[in-house]
């Protein structure tokens, strides 16, 4: 048999049509990612190429070219397989070349890659394709040779079996399949029995309440919301639930009409075929379930995983506090509270403990550290005994005392960096300093931590770790490179984060510090690096001002023009010439880009603060339903966001509770870090949980 070889797809149409951007910007991303150039360069230095796609857009191009391309070379993996066993039917090849996703081609060739042959194949082997052939045009003919050898009833069974996985790998009757389902199935789940349940440990047993919404479950497949999806995979994982697409009559009917098209027959099938149709139907159907729950727990992941950047990103934005005396403090009751101060720097020069049950002691303690040293501010984890330390620090000192969030800090003091870092501080010491860093430059301390243990969003661990940490690496790098970074103060975790440079290179540049301008690093990285990284990276110290800009090096002469000659981005079309021989690829935007980085020179692009001060304990019977306070944003998800207004356990508004209209995303009205006022309106003494509401306030 000759071997099929496909044609290459031309992934620039493919793509420009699917994400409706124009062909010529795909290219050009294309073309620059194969040259290695990063995200962020493209973005902020080749947006005159591209038409202005920022990082997001070209992400988007990268991974559905690399689909595309994983689809294409699967595609060619099953036919060349598929061949090579003398398999291969024009049906077949066509099925291959029909398929729109990974899943479908795997699902064609899985029979073919197995040992193990399929009833159909040795059907087909037994020359009784003959017979399914027959069957398929509604008529029931059998050769005398077979019936000299095999009982009719067997002659049909194995025919059936052969038009059954035609049926089942059929391309067009699958996307007939996946478009009724979409647009008419329904998702439905129920509680596992009572005897399943029984076999839990105690642990999943104490989660079976969680999933009382959805023991009794129903909804359209294109009605789903993605928390309740994940909600629903979490659930069936733990064996609390049972998952699955409903069986509709209609959509069978539906699906058995198209193939009665295909076989240019009518609707009524002699009864071999109908049995073959209802096999077939049952093995197409499980497939295509599968697919469609793999791509609602995509979409579920997805949604999280934008929930859990928008929300990442503001943290990372939270806004640095330099120069400043930290008394840093870990609480705790039992191991007492870790003490650590650090100087101007952010370098440790004391460790101690105090123990809140030894007040006296405490205290004495506390006024001496501020007596002999100049503390501007002190900083507390918001962990266990957090009220109860910060009550007795207000008392004596009269400067500002902020609680951060410490979640990830015992991640972080564990962990092989922390170890690089303080070789000779234990673990308790190590997330002491932490928690005071965590507050001079938040930046600089998470991008330290696995950013999934940062804990700023919802069903984080039911993702794919790789998946996500791959997306949430994009925002630590978008915030990292859209700072700027000085590369004289900067540590080698944050540098690593820079467009274009690696762990190797960042501890190189970490190593060879101070530089005294942009064009020092030429000597410590490569040519490619420099260029892709040098934008990203500043040098306040440089008697070049340009090098504490956003503007590239390979734009400085037409910056000192346009400075020099007080050029506006209005004036480009008078001076086009000139401009372009300065630099090739200059636009009106270029123009704007460089006047608007000139003019943020010096000026901190992190604004906010996610950090609270420290206040007087709200106790949960204290407090009534329309009672008002003052609250910071925690956390945003699908269906709302949680407010810290001073308790144990952080309180939910309802995405219905943010406005008096309809809110779609809840990070249209909030973000972390924004401080809000919010109402009780219900609150349970027993668990602790409490009800806000945003509206009218």
């Amino acid at each position: 048999m000759t071997e099929t070889i496909l044609t290459v797809p031309n992934y620039t149409e493919l793509i420009s049509k699917s994400l409706k951007y124009q062909p010529n910007q795909v290219n050009v991303v294309l073309e620059l990612t194969a040259e290695w150039a990063t995200v962020p360069f493209i973005a902020r230095y080749r947006q005159e190429r591209t038409g202005g796609l920022d990082e997001n857009h070209i992400r988007s191009i990268i991974e559905l070219h690399a689909k595309e391309e994983n689809l294409h070379k699967a595609k060619q993996t099953a036919i060349n397989g598929i061949e090579e066993l003398g398999k291969m039917t024009p049906e077949l090849l066509q099925n291959i070349i029909s398929a729109r996703t990974l899943k479908e081609v795997e699902e064609i060739y899985k029979p073919y890659k197995s040992k193990k042959k399929t009833k159909a194949m040795l059907a087909i082997e037994k020359w009784f394709q003959v017979v399914a052939d027959s069957i398929k045009k509604n008529s029931k003919i059998i050769p005398e040779a077979l019936l000299a050898n095999y009982p009719i009833e067997e002659i049909i069974e194995w025919a059936i079996e052969i038009i059954g996985a035609e049926i089942s790998s059929n391309t067009t009757l699958r996307h007939t399949l996946i478009a009724s389902l979409h647009a008419t199935g329904n998702i439905v789940s129920s509680k596992k029995s009572d005897k399943m349940l029984e076999k839990l440990n105690q642990k999943d047993t104490e989660q079976i309440h969680k999933f009382a919404l959805y023991f009794d479950f129903h909804t359209r497949i294109q009605r789903i919301k993605p928390y309740q999806i994940l909600a629903l995979n979490r659930g069936e994982n733990l064996w609390i639930l049972t998952v699955k697409l409903a069986k509709d009559e209609s959509i069978f009917e539906n699906t058995k009409n198209t193939y009665a098209h295909l076989l240019g027959q009518r609707i009524s099938f002699i009864t071999e075929l109908e049995s073959a149709f209802k096999i077939g139907y049952d093995a197409l159907f499980g497939s295509v379930e599968n697919e469609i729950r793999s791509e609602l727990s995509d979409l579920g992941e997805d949604d999280a995983i934008k929930s859990f950047q928008t929300n990442l990103q503001a943290l990372l934005m939270s806004r640095p506090e330099y120069d400043k005396t930290i008394l840093a403090i870990d609480p705790g009751y039992r191991m007492g509270c870790k003490i650590c101060i650090l100087d101007t720097l952010g370098n440790p020069i004391l460790f101690d403990k105090v123990f809140l049950h030894e007040e006296p002691q405490l205290n004495t303690k506390l006024l001496a550290i501020f007596a002999k040293y100049p503390i501007d501010t002190v900083v507390v984890g918001n962990g266990t005994g957090c009220d109860e330390i910060c009550a007795c620090i207000t008392d004596i000192f009269h400067g500002d005392v902020v609680v951060v969030n410490e979640s990830w800090a015992s991640v972080y003091s564990a962990s092989t960096i922390a170890q690089e870092e303080f070789p000779d501080l234990d673990v308790l010491d190590r997330g002491t300093v932490s928690i005071g860093r965590r507050y001079i430059d938040p930046l600089s301390e998470l991008v330290k931590v696995p950013v999934g243990s940062i804990g700023v969003g919802m069903y984080q661990h039911d993702i794919a770790e790789k998946k996500l940490s791959e997306k949430l690496g994009y925002v630590v790098e978008d915030v990292v490179n859209e700072v700027g970074i000085n590369v004289n103060s900067a540590s080698m975790y944050v540098l690593a984060h820079i467009s274009g440079i690696d762990k190797r290179e960042a501890k190189k540049i970490y190593h060879h510090r101070p530089y005294q301008s942009r064009v020092a690093l030429k000597k410590v990285v490569s040519e490619k690096t420099y260029k892709l990284a040098i934008g990203f990276l500043r040098v306040p110290e440089s008697q070049e001002t340009l090098d504490n800009t956003d503007i590239h090096p390979d734009q400085y002469p037409l910056a000192q023009h346009m400075i020099q000659h007080r050029i506006l981005p209005a004036d480009f079309s008078r001076h086009q010439a000139v401009l372009q021989n300065l630099y090739p690829d200059c636009t009106e935007k270029t123009l704007e880009f460089i006047l608007q980085s000139y003019e943020q020179i010096g000026v901190e692009k992190r604004i906010s603060s996610t950090h609270t001060k420290a206040k007087k304990k709200i106790d949960i019977t204290s407090i009534k339903v329309w009672d008002i306070f003052d609250g910071i944003v925690r956390n945003v998800v699908a269906f709302g966001a949680f407010v810290d207004i001073g308790l144990k356990s952080d309180g939910l508004v309802h995405v219905s509770q943010m406005a008096d209209k309809f809110i779609a995303n809840p990070t249209d009205i909030v973000n972390v870090g924004d401080r809000i006022r919010v109402r009780l309106t219900d609150i349970d003494p027993k668990t602790g949980k409490i009800q806000l509401s945003m509206k009218g306030l």
